[in-house]
């Protein structure tokens, strides 16, 4: 195990119920038995399962990290931009306030980038706390490891008018730091880029519907709509006495043949009645018809193509997404070749499909798993992880690295321990839970 700089080392392993990372306590330090049970019997999300395990007088906390990857990784992967940023000091923020509840001493959490844990399909944030008496500067390493999230981790094309890293910056200067009011600062800025964003979109639309653009009415638009608008009311204005005289006479001729009964009366006015709503409706469609609202300015080479403007348009292409979504995953899936080319990168190669399946590596740090956003290569599987496996590149060498998958990661039969880097070699068998496939380094050729 490595050490850490703390009271423990730590690994990482594979049990029954996942990928573990494991601390060995040493045995001149005293574990925390009620912390122990307090936490075991009352799970939270914001904490990182764990159970106690005691080998020839040597006590091992294990962490359940299944599924979970470490706050370094997912921000080495994932430019975050304010929102996303914000939410995860939040996150980070709100699980730190719960110590009290949980009668935790807030020096007991690893307050490390490679020692917070992220659900990469929710980001929600888990700490991993150590049930051992800790005698550390929390409030200051806190605040070092604030600010190299906020400097190391947000969007650097993020355009934010409140400038909000600065303000978080100065923040963490500040020799009055606590956690509570930095929560209050963090949801004040989010509240207030909510309102930004709502009032930019609001200015966006009033501008264009004032700008002759492909997405805009023009003012001529504009007049001929309330021109309709008027039309239409008049029409329906000069219809009603037509209507009202129908029924008067009528009725005027049903008390002449001695029929002027309740229900026949009735009838007649359910008749007029229906008589004018359509009436009403066919005005209404007419006179909208004549008028260009709804259909948006259309240019010439829309007109040639017989396009309906741009707001249609903009409806099919969604629509279109939403449909074609499978198959850009079904693409995204696997890359077929016939033929590798002889400067091609190494890549792996499917085994026992009746398909060639060719995963191309083609970057230094190479993901595979299903969840699109993440990875660089999408296997679609139940018993894939989301983020399953990395492929890293060093010095020409070839490793690969589970990434606490529920199902592991396999190398010529033998599976591999989370978050440990094993060397891969030409014509390795590599098996991420049961997909399996053949390394080939064209390199090596």
């Amino acid at each position: 195990m490595e050490n850490i700089g703390l009271d423990f080392e730590y690994g990482y392993d594979n049990d029954a119920a996942g990928s573990c990372l494991v601390l060995k306590i040493n045995n001149d330090t005293k574990l925390l038995n009620h912390q122990v049970e307090i936490l075991c019997q009352n799970p939270n999300s914001s904490f990182v399962p764990f159970h106690i395990k005691r080998e020839n007088e040597n006590v091992f906390i294990c962490y359940n990290i299944t599924s979970k990857i470490s706050l370094s990784q997912y921000i080495e992967r994932k430019s975050l931009k304010k929102k996303e940023l914000l939410d995860l000091l939040r996150n980070i923020v709100k699980n730190l306030m719960l110590h009290g509840n949980y009668l935790l001493d807030l020096s007991g959490f690893i307050i490390h980038s490679d020692f917070i844990f992220v659900n990469p399909a929710t980001a929600e944030v888990s700490l991993l706390y150590v049930p051992v008496p800790c005698s550390r500067n929390s409030k200051e390493i806190l605040r070092s490891f604030f600010k190299d999230i906020v400097v190391n981790s947000s969007s650097n094309d993020d355009d934010a008018r409140d400038n909000y890293l600065q303000r978080i910056l100065n923040y963490l200067k500040s020799d009055t730091f606590s956690l509570i009011e930095f929560n209050r600062l963090i949801v004040d800025l989010r509240n207030s880029g909510e309102l930004c964003e709502y009032e930019k979109r609001t200015a966006d639309r009033e501008a264009a519907a004032e700008m002759d653009t492909p997405c805009g009415k023009s003012l001529e638009e504009r007049a001929y709509a309330e021109v309709g608008k008027s039309k239409s009311i008049r029409s329906i204005i000069l219809l009603q006495p037509f209507f009202l005289i129908a029924v008067v006479i009528a009725y005027l001729l049903m008390a002449v043949r001695g029929t002027g009964d309740i229900i026949s009366i009735s009838a007649v006015v359910l008749i007029a009645a229906a008589l004018d709503i359509l009436a009403i409706k066919k005005i209404m469609d007419w006179e909208w018809k004549r008028v260009p609202v709804e259909d948006t300015h259309l240019t010439a080479q829309d007109k040639a193509k017989g396009g309906t403007g741009c707001r249609d348009k903009s409806i099919r292409s969604r629509y279109k997404q939403v449909i074609s979504l499978p198959d850009v995953v079904k693409a995204n899936d696997t890359i077929l070749i016939s033929e590798v080319p002889k400067d091609c990168n190494p890549y792996l190669e499917s085994i026992g499909s009746n398909r060639v399946e060719r995963i191309v590596i083609n970057k230094n740090k190479f993901l595979i798993g299903r969840l699109g956003s993440m990875v660089d290569h999408i296997i679609q599987g139940n018993t894939i992880g989301k983020l399953h496996a990395e492929i890293k590149v060093n010095e020409g060498l070839f490793y690969i690295k589970d990434l606490n998958s529920k199902n592991g990661t396999y190398v010529n039969g033998v599976r591999i321990s989370g978050n440990n880097e094993c060397e891969i070699k030409e014509n390795d068998i590599i098996r991420f839970s049961n997909y399996e496939y053949v390394f080939r380094n064209q390199r090596a050729e």
